[in-house]
Parts: structure tokens; C-alpha cells; sequence
């Protein structure tokens, strides 16, 4: 969390991967921000024209992190494999389940690649001032 900014997310400096810091006041918005922050590293251009539909998802898994990463893996697949850039409309989190709705669009091109999101010292902080996790991405 910064003073002045009380959510974002900044790249930080890594070795040979891609890093991201991100922080949020809700668990969700630390969701929404951390496919924000995927899709500012992979540089999307997306097809203005394309109106873009919407795409339910559910996740299950055994922890906040490995969502975040089933997540965030889900939506580098859909710039990989579908041609579509994700962005988070509605996000429910319970227990072990995440689920909620994604706005698709059509990419024209995009400037950088990911090969996976990691578990790389990957841990989902909380404290009185929300929610924060530094996520790796392997390029």
C-alpha cells in the first residue's frame, strides 16, 4: 500500500521474470487489479470495433494464491490460445471458489509474452490497510 495511491499495482525489479506488486483494500479488487496488471505487462492492443461479450468463470482450488494463479493462467491462456484480451467484471470469492464474469475483446496484437504465472514466493498478504502479493511471471 502506498500513501497515495491506495490501490495499484507497480512492476519491481526481478532477475530474469517479470514481477508485479500489487495492492488493493478488498481481496477483489486485488483480483481485478492483478489481470489488470497481466494485461499492462503483456502491452494488448485490443480491436476497438470488437464489441466484446461476456464469459462466466469458476475456479476451485486449495488457497487465495493458487486462484490467483488458476486465475491469472485462465486469462494468459485466452491471449495465447483465443486472441482475447480478459478484463474482470464481477468477481465472488468464497472459500476455496472463486467465480464471476469476464468482458472479452478481440486482440489485434500484443508486445510481450508470458509462459506461466508462478508460485514463485507467491503469498497473499492482509493487514488493516487491505491486501498485497508480489506475483512472478515467467517470460
Amino acid at each position: 500500500m502506498t500513501p497515495d495511491k491506495p490501490e495499484g499495482f507497480v512492476e519491481i525489479e526481478h532477475t530474469a521474470d517479470i514481477s508485479l506488486r500489487i495492492w488493493a483494500t478488498t481481496l477483489k479488487d486485488l483480483f481485478k487489479l492483478a489481470v489488470d496488471g497481466l494485461n499492462s505487462i503483456i502491452e494488448i492492443d485490443v480491436d476497438d470495433t470488437d464489441p466484446g461479450n461476456f464469459q462466466e468463470f469458476y475456479i476451485e482450488d486449495i488457497d487465495l494464491e493458487s486462484m490467483l494463479v488458476s486465475l491469472l493462467n485462465e486469462c494468459n491462456f485466452k491471449i495465447q490460445d483465443d486472441n482475447l484480451c480478459a478484463r474482470i467484471t464481477e468477481i465472488f470469492i468464497e472459500n476455496e471458489k472463486i467465480s464471476g464474469r469476464l468482458f472479452l475483446k478481440k486482440i489485434i496484437g500484443f508486445r510481450n509474452e508470458i509462459k506461466a504465472v508462478t508460485y514463485h514466493n507467491l503469498k497473499i498478504n492482509h493487514s488493516n490497510k487491505g491486501y498485497s502479493v508480489v506475483i512472478v511471471f515467467d517470460v
